[in-house]
């Protein structure tokens, strides 16, 4: 009995680093916030879906409207398959989205220049080398001499 106390004392402290569970998510966008943002239905459940390791340009900022067109259009009419990894402190999903075409969301809105790899968060290679693509083709936001990440511009706002 001691040692399974023992036991269960050493392993406590591992859990805090245990992986957090990744469930899957299928529905429909039925409003899009913003470039990295949605609500989904599923049923009759709305979620807010926060697109993971990409950020999108803020409102007022450019390209906002260009990225959240194009997140409507690569969601519009599509089923989605919603990858929840976590849940950030606005309690919303943090997930990879992609269409039933296997599409990845969250790829597709960097390779067109109208996010940014959001190192911050991610390591993704595939993300990392799709925003080096979209600099050297100067497509989208990368068409613009000095870009503001959002993350800079949310620390002026």
């Amino acid at each position: 009995m001691l040692r399974l106390v023992l036991l269960s004392f050493l392993l406590l402290p591992l859990l805090a680093f245990a992986p957090k569970p990744v469930y899957i998510l299928k529905g429909k966008a039925v409003r899009i916030i913003d470039g990295d943002t949605f609500d989904l239905l599923v049923g009759t459940i709305n979620h807010r879906v926060r697109l993971a390791g990409i950020d999108a340009p803020e409102k007022k900022q450019e390209f906002s409207d260009a990225s959240k067109q194009l997140l409507g259009q690569l969601c519009n009419g599509q089923v989605l398959t919603v990858v929840v990894t976590d849940t950030d402190r606005n309690k919303r999903k943090i997930a990879e989205v992609y269409t039933q075409q296997k599409l990845w969301i969250n790829k597709e809105l960097v390779v067109k220049g109208m996010a940014w790899h959001f190192t911050k968060y991610s390591s993704n290679k595939e993300l990392a080398n799709a925003e080096l693509q979209a600099r050297k083709q100067k497509l989208g936001l990368w068409s613009v001499v000095n870009p503001v990440a959002p993350w800079d511009w949310r620390k002026k706002k």
